[in-house]
């Protein structure tokens, strides 16, 4: 699963919580649970896209790039459009696989996801007890699913490493060895091992090896991984991790620089010019000091200590934490520091045991809009108490007031900190003895900055290409694989990710999560929360950033997007998705995730963020989505702003930030941009500024109208935005439209103004391929709320009890205007057959409450 979101708010509290929840008022609401097994009921459905997959997946052979389309041996163009299937479901019981398999069809699904089934030994997992072959049983069942969707027209893409835990990690590691696994030979061979066994496995029901498979589109190499992310961490390793790296840290040296003077004259470093931080020795107490306490309580104060330099400690007690990471902060503010300059923090610095060590550090704003201009590392504190030093590079170019900022992320503990400095500089690169010629130049820390950091990002970087190179020769060369292969997800490593992917990746792939649930301390348990937000208001950045991580040239994936249950707005995922695919002309689009853990076939009811499976708010809209995005019901960007990204530069960046995730800016370009023009990136050679191929006059909070004049996205006004698609065969409007009237073409719609946060959506889309005013069958859908039956939230409806099946929607009061006359009107069940007939006035569709529907049949002779 996800580690990186495109758009994260801000962090809920990790400390535990007594909630009230208050039950939803579901009076007049009516179940509507749209099944995810096909049965005989939904054979004979109105709504069956079955005909978008008439042969079987790979008929007209493997899926391969041409430029930014995915085509088939015909070189017809072809779109991929669908969900992931995590953990044990791609390996379902063998009498589930085929009525699952036919369903998706049905919806319109050709793309599922084989995700995360590599996390555990059987039954549960595809591992033996060693964690490294095969299970047979469960492969089986793995192969029969595959045969299934392939037979139903459905392509698969592949994971190899996402969640298979690897031997003898060290301390504080994750389990999954995410980040090191890239960098480790022998986890490097157990991935090599485990990737030739799965891929050159023969299918016993498609007689083919997987290698040979042209129903498999895509294989991936690494989900959301990266060595490029906390690289200073592996300074720190156990020897059988660090030396082993540390050696060809030394060789990659030794390559570039020669000898130990050449490099010492190459890393320079050494600390110049005044003190810049005011009271660093406390001698006027904690004057200067500024305990920003938003929420908890704590205390700051100046205490004695012979072992202290200078005899006292500034102590900070975060006594209790309060409910988000910012409530906790240790600030001087108004720091005379300047943009594109290296600065070096030193402190002496301990912390009482039983409470939290870490410390982050790091310069940030002091005025809107808060950003981090200088980004330093988490420091570890001992009980002990010694020196620290961390580095920062200042990216400041509008000269915005800065504070230093110490953030113990609203976690309790009680901090001692000593002789602080800020002074301009880096500390001295090589130190006590450093040899390239005794291979004794160690890994970069938290320390590094400047020419050292700006190696070792191309050093890991080298590594990365590796790993890649090694993979890809194993699958394309050993094995004659034909599939499109990459590594990751494009934004993993920050800037420098879009090197490797561009440079290795036969496809380009990003994740995006725009309300993404946060884990939360509830009644002494953990559950999620999640922001309340819409895509159209606050969670808007979520979905439009993904258009910026496009690499021109390449065809381009979302292989994971989701916006998460209990969300009020849960059925915006599918057509915003779809929308502005189509629109950037994007190859493939993947939900996350259709079954998760608990939420399998058969899933009568919403209890998980993780599922769509019940969840008939998004699954109602997939029709219209898969139409619009399969079909191309939508006009492409007419034209396009490029993004010229020369590769030292972007390897700068990502050297330039610890956490490795600094991407590149659009100078020019706003926010909003992706919804007015097409949108890619280019890597450029050599080194320079960051550059834009034209302006772009297009900020978030306007009214975004498209260069094909089909979209407007209108956010000028806050608390009223809305999505509007005014295509031929399409009409849609979502976002803010209680007691409002749209006119999209010949279409008009007009809504009640008594909707929950004002917020409802309705799609109308021709099942005939003609434009609405020709076409003779019209599917029309409509949401607001979906709940299970029973649901109870918290005030900021943050937190949800699931309640019980079934699924429970909320009527839409609106009326619907159709271009001409002689339609008739039909309500359709969840199994999308015909229920009874809607009395039209002329043109016109009033929804009414015994309806009972999210979706109507529109037809006429």
């Amino acid at each position: 699963m996800l580690a990186l979101l495109l758009a994260l708010g801000p962090s809920v509290s990790s400390v535990a919580e007594q909630p009230t929840y208050r039950p939803t008022d579901q009076t007049g609401w009516f179940p509507f649970l749209i099944p995810d097994l096909a049965s005989a009921a939904t054979e004979r459905a109105e709504v069956d896209l079955s005909f978008l997959s008439p042969e079987p997946a790979g008929a007209h052979g493997f899926l391969r790039p041409r430029g930014e389309d995915l085509v088939d041996d015909r070189g017809v163009p072809v779109r991929l459009f669908g969900v992931n299937l995590t953990d044990y479901h791609p390996l379902m019981p063998k009498d589930l696989a085929e009525p699952a398999a036919r369903r998706l069809r049905q919806l319109g699904v050709n793309f599922v996801r084989f995700h995360y089934f590599d996390w555990a030994k059987a039954p549960a997992g595809i591992l033996n007890d060693d964690m490294q072959t095969l299970n047979p049983e469960k492969l089986d069942q793995l192969d029969w699913l595959f045969f299934q969707l392939k037979q139903h027209g459905i392509y698969v893409d592949l994971n190899l490493h996402v969640a298979r835990g690897l031997p003898d990690p060290p301390p504080g590691w994750g389990w999954m060895g995410k980040n090191l696994d890239l960098l480790h030979e022998p986890w490097i061979q157990s991935e090599l091992r485990y990737a030739r066994d799965l891929v050159s496995h023969v299918n016993p029901y498609t007689k083919l090896r997987y290698a040979d498979d042209p129903g498999i589109a895509v294989i991936e190499l690494n989900n959301e991984n990266t060595a490029l992310s906390g690289w200073h961490r592996y300074a720190s390793l156990p020897d059988a991790f660090r030396q082993p790296l540390q050696q060809r840290w030394n060789q990659w040296l030794r390559q570039k620089h020669g000898t130990t003077e050449k490099l010492r004259q190459s890393w320079g470093g050494g600390l110049t010019g005044p003190e810049l931080l005011r009271n660093g020795d406390l001698s006027a107490g904690k004057s200067e000091w500024t305990y920003q306490l938003g929420g908890g309580n704590g205390t700051l104060e100046v205490v004695a200590d012979a072992t202290a330099p200078g005899g006292r400690y500034l102590r900070w007690d975060v006594r209790e934490p309060g409910t988000a990471f910012w409530h906790h902060q240790l600030q001087q503010a108004d720091l005379p520091v300047r943009d594109g300059k290296s600065y070096t923090l030193t402190f002496t610095g301990r912390a009482r045991a039983g409470g939290s060590q870490a410390l982050d550090c790091s310069v940030m704003m002091q005025v809107e809009p808060w950003g981090v201009v200088g980004r330093g590392v988490t420091v570890e504190l001992t009980s002990g108490g010694r020196e620290h030093q961390v580095a920062f590079e200042l990216a400041n170019p509008d000269g915005r007031p800065v504070r230093l900022n110490l953030n113990c992320n609203n976690e309790a503990g009680t901090f001692d900190l000593a002789a602080l400095s800020l002074r301009e500089g880096t500390p001295p690169a090589l130190q006590n003895g450093e040899s390239l010629e005794a291979s004794t130049v160690l890994l970069a820390d938290a320390t590094a900055t400047g020419p050292k950091t700006r190696d070792y990002v191309r050093f890991l970087l080298d590594r990365e290409l590796d790993y890649v190179g090694r993979f890809r020769r194993l699958l394309k060369d050993d094995l004659g694989a034909k599939q499109i292969v990459y590594c990751t997800q494009v934004n993993y490593g920050g800037a420098a990710g879009l090197v490797r992917e561009a440079t290795t990746g036969d496809a380009i792939d990003c994740h995006a999560y725009p309300s993404h649930p946060l884990r939360r301390e509830v009644d002494g348990r953990t559950v999620w929360a999640i922001r309340n937000v819409s895509m159209t208001g606050e969670a808007f950045p979520g979905l439009t950033r993904l258009a910026l991580n496009r690499v021109a040239g390449k065809p381009y994936f979302v292989t994971e997007f989701d916006l998460n249950p209990p969300n009020d707005f849960c059925a915006q995922e599918f057509p915003l998705l779809a929308a502005l695919a189509t629109y950037q002309g994007w190859s493939g689009v993947l939900d996350y995730g259709w079954y998760n853990f608990g939420t399998g076939p058969g899933t009568d009811q919403i209890k998980s963020p993780w599922q769509t499976v019940a969840h008939s708010g998004q699954i109602a809209f997939m029709p219209a989505a898969a139409l619009l995005f399969r079909q191309g019901l939508g006009r492409p960007a007419e034209r396009r702003v490029t993004l010229a990204v020369p590769r030292e530069t972007a390897l700068d960046l990502t050297a330039a930030d610890a956490s490795g995730w600094r991407g590149p800016a659009w100078p020019g370009v706003g926010d909003g941009a992706p919804w007015t023009v097409g949108t890619a990136m280019q890597l450029a050679d050599g080194s320079g500024p960051v550059a834009a191929s034209t302006a772009v006059d297009a900020p978030a909070a306007a009214r975004l109208v498209s260069d094909t004049g089909e979209l407007t996205f209108d956010r000028a006004t806050p608390g009223a935005e809305t999505l509007q698609v005014n295509a031929p065969a399409l009409r849609f409007v979502s976002g803010s439209v209680a007691g409002r009237r749209f006119d999209l073409g010949d279409v008009r719609l007009s809504f009640g103004d008594k909707l929950h946060r004002d917020f409802a959506q309705a799609c109308l889309v021709s099942l005939d391929s003609q434009p609405v005013g020709m076409s003779k069958r019209l599917l029309f859908t409509i949401a607001s709320r979906v709940e299970s039956k029973g649901a109870a939230y918290t005030a900021d409806r943050s937190l949800c009890q699931w309640g019980e099946a079934p699924t429970m929607a909320e009527p839409v009061p609106l009326t619907l205007t159709l271009p001409n006359a002689d339609w008739r009107a039909q309500t359709l069940d969840a199994n999308g057959c015909v229920r009874g007939e809607v009395p039209l006035q002329g043109a016109t569709l009033t929804t009414r409450a015994e309806d009972a529907t999210m979706w109507y049949l529109l037809t006429r002779e």
